[in-house]
């Protein structure tokens, strides 16, 4: 693996919004002490469950709080968002952390209620998406931006501040699909794998990739849930009403988008999101099981960025399954 990080939903299962961000910031702080390169967040809208909406305001807040973990967007869903104010809020968060921005862009995830109240329809949400990369690109790398598109319209137009970094920040695009990794490739942009993808499928994807001249300094961000405790089984306790839930909002999520094509939520089947299914493709065990594990990932996959995601509905039961990782696992995936 090259490097770890902590994927950091900002999840509120206690019904208290403060104190779902303070236990959220904690545990990246405490990621942080651990040695983890990287915290990523996800964008989430009109859930309260997942309280991330203000992802900008969340990554400006880690900034002030840390002080050289990396800070990725995983994803910015860029189809509900003008450019130009992304572009603005771009560059002010790199500045003030310093240059630690990553930036990841998605199209909308598989949530209908996020394609509803933003006016986006999931069938165009792809095209949006590329179409707001290529403005974006434009707005950072120069000024007096001239763009007639399907979707925006810009004449002479120039964001300030100016980014800090000459051109672009690291850019990965969380998309799966042929026509993602195309452009992905084709940009110099690196992949995101969501934590449902099969090795299998991530590794010929990551073919693919290379081979269309995909840029070797942007390695996978490679998501998977994680519950690491000296006992085995009591892992796998913590991890399954969490795996449990997620497997089945995501098949009712499914069922609720309007699209003209079936939806494919992380390009992957309806089948990938059974309970068997998201157990087999997560990190779960005592540390020996673990690093078994991550190192049958690496043999398929190779080097990644892992993004783990703790499965746990319980901030400190994460918080210690993050540690007993760190302390246990990690230096023997290293040595």
């Amino acid at each position: 693996m090259k490097r770890f990080a902590l994927f950091a939903n900002f999840e509120n299962p206690m019904g208290d919004t403060r104190r779902a961000l303070l236990e959220s910031v904690h545990t990246v702080c405490h990621a942080e002490a651990l040695g983890y390169e990287e915290v990523w967040l996800t964008e989430h809208h009109f859930n309260p469950f997942s309280v991330s909406a203000a992802l900008f305001s969340l990554l400006s807040y880690l900034a002030a709080r840390t002080r050289s973990i990396g800070l990725g967007a995983g994803a910015l869903l860029l189809p509900f968002h003008e450019p130009f104010r992304v572009a603005e809020e771009i560059a002010t968060l790199d500045a003030l952390s310093g240059g630690r921005l990553l930036l990841g862009i998605g199209r909308g995830g598989p949530f209908p209620e996020q394609f509803r109240h933003f006016g986006v329809s999931h069938d165009e949400s792809r095209a949006r998406m590329f179409e707001g990369m290529a403005v974006l690109e434009k707005l950072l790398e120069g000024t007096q931006v001239r763009y007639q598109g399907t979707f925006h319209h810009y004449e002479d137009l120039s964001v300030y501040p100016r980014p800090m970094r000459p051109g672009l920040p690291p850019i990965w695009l969380a998309s799966m699909s042929d026509a993602g990794v195309e452009l992905a490739a084709r940009r110099g942009y690196g992949l995101m794998a969501p934590s449902a993808a099969p090795a299998s499928r991530i590794a010929a994807v990551m073919e693919r990739w290379r081979a269309l001249g995909g840029n070797p300094e942007r390695p996978l961000v490679l998501a998977r849930y994680l519950s690491c405790h000296e006992d085995g089984r009591r892992a796998r306790e913590d991890a399954m009403p969490f795996i449990r839930d997620f497997g089945s909002n995501m098949r009712a999520a499914i069922k609720g988008i309007a699209s003209a094509a079936p939806v494919q939520p992380f390009s992957q089947p309806e089948s990938a999101f059974a309970e068997a299914q998201i157990l087999a493709n997560a990190i779960v065990g005592d540390p020996a099981a673990c690093v078994e594990q991550c190192l049958a990932l690496k043999a398929v996959v190779g080097d990644c960025v892992l993004l783990l995601k703790p499965a746990s509905y319980d901030p400190e039961i994460n918080r210690r399954s993050l540690t007993l990782f760190a302390e246990q696992v990690r230096p023997r995936l290293t040595s």
